[in-house]
């Protein structure tokens, strides 16, 4: 098939570069390039915690917990090693560290296994011989029978030193940028690389910010650096930076990704700079615009008066305070916008000001839709 051929290429065209690919890992990123007969894998560790960080296929802090039980039952099983759920869940119950005990008679705690085997099969940590995950959903008796591949052992990062004390999620960070303590200039170099890679845009703080200052006092380098690995364009703003690629087709997920939501974010966000270039907003020191959420709303609608024939039926016909809350989750997991539940407020950052999309002449509204 087309497809074993495409992976056995691309996996020895990166073995073939391995050295020079370790070489720029290593000392921009600080990230560990692993190459085996197994796999090929990059550890990555983001510069920043986000909350778009997080597993989408996951929804509730049960999940993780499932995940990291998993990762620690299958410690002790090689590739092909086969087991059969009962041994996983009896492994989980008796050393669940969470409040409250586990029951798989509640139909959520099943789903939640549910979700995490199936993400873990997503993950070529397992594979499915025998049965349906669907069967344990329904019956907490049902019994499945899975194989091991092995590669769970390269699933998580390598840690220096006792993690069994951290409680916090950016302790995790920190652990690892204690090693470098006497080095803070690769530490900032690792740190501004990884967020410039991993996130939509870099913020700018104000103008004591380290990572900004960093971009702006090196962006000769960076710009050679994410041109010449990535085929990428840095660009950097008055208020952030960010790199555009060329060719999006080796990143697992860019932005616009080609669905009606990215669609009404982009049009969304040229009505913004309509606002702010009709002086009807105001820019703050960093960038931002705060409206109350009656107002986001509000140009929303507008958004939909002037757009909505080229947006798919099932978002026309939506109620108004259902669309408004997923395009706000929609644009906060891109860090264009944040709310505040609390003020009912919308922050709406300086990447949702910059773009700004339009369809083509020859395009007709309604053309292709979804009904």
């Amino acid at each position: 098939m087309e497809e074993v051929l495409l992976l056995l290429e691309n996996y020895y065209r990166i073995k073939d570069k391995e050295q020079e690919l370790r070489a720029f890992f290593r000392e921009k990123l600080g990230y560990t390039l692993i190459v085996n007969p197994y796999l090929i894998r990059v550890v990555k560790t983001p510069g920043e915690l986000q909350t778009w960080m997080g597993i989408s296929a996951f929804l509730t802090p049960l999940d993780y917990s499932f995940l990291f039980l998993i990762l620690a039952f299958l410690e002790d099983k090689g590739a092909e090693d086969q087991f059969v759920l009962s041994e996983l869940t009896e492994y989980i119950v008796t050393f669940y560290p969470g409040e409250g005990p586990i029951d798989w008679t509640l139909y959520q705690h099943r789903r939640a296994l549910v979700r995490v085997l199936q993400y873990a099969r997503d993950m070529g940590l397992l594979h499915l011989n025998d049965g349906s995950e669907q069967d344990f959903s329904d019956n907490a008796e049902a019994e499945i029978l899975y194989e091991s591949t092995g590669l769970s052992r390269y699933f998580l990062p390598s840690f220096a030193s006792d993690i069994t004390t951290l409680r916090e999620a950016e302790s995790f960070l920190n652990q690892e940028w204690g090693e470098l303590a006497e080095d803070r200039g690769m530490i900032r170099r690792h740190r501004v690389y990884r967020r410039l890679l991993l996130s939509p845009m870099v913020y700018s703080r104000g103008l004591d910010d380290p990572d900004f200052l960093y971009i702006r006092n090196y962006r000769n380098t960076l710009e050679r650096d994410f041109a010449h690995w990535l085929k990428g364009d840095l660009h950097l703003h008055r208020f952030g930076a960010l790199v555009i690629l060329e060719d999006r087709r080796y990143s697992p997920k860019a932005f616009p990704e080609g669905n009606n939501l990215a669609d009404i974010a982009l049009k969304l966000a040229g009505l913004f700079r309509e606002k702010v270039n009709k002086g009807r907003w105001t820019l703050d020191e960093l960038g931002t615009i705060t409206i109350i959420e009656a107002e986001f709303t509000a140009v929303l609608q507008e958004c939909r008066t002037r757009f909505a024939s080229s947006w798919y039926k099932t978002y026309r016909e939506r109620p108004l305070d259902k669309l408004a809350s997923e395009v706000l989750e929609y644009m906060e997991g891109w860090e264009m916008v944040q709310r505040d539940p609390l003020l009912r407020t919308v922050t709406i950052f300086p990447l949702a000001v910059k773009l700004v999309g339009g369809y083509p002449d020859e395009f007709k509204p309604g053309e292709g839709e979804l009904v």
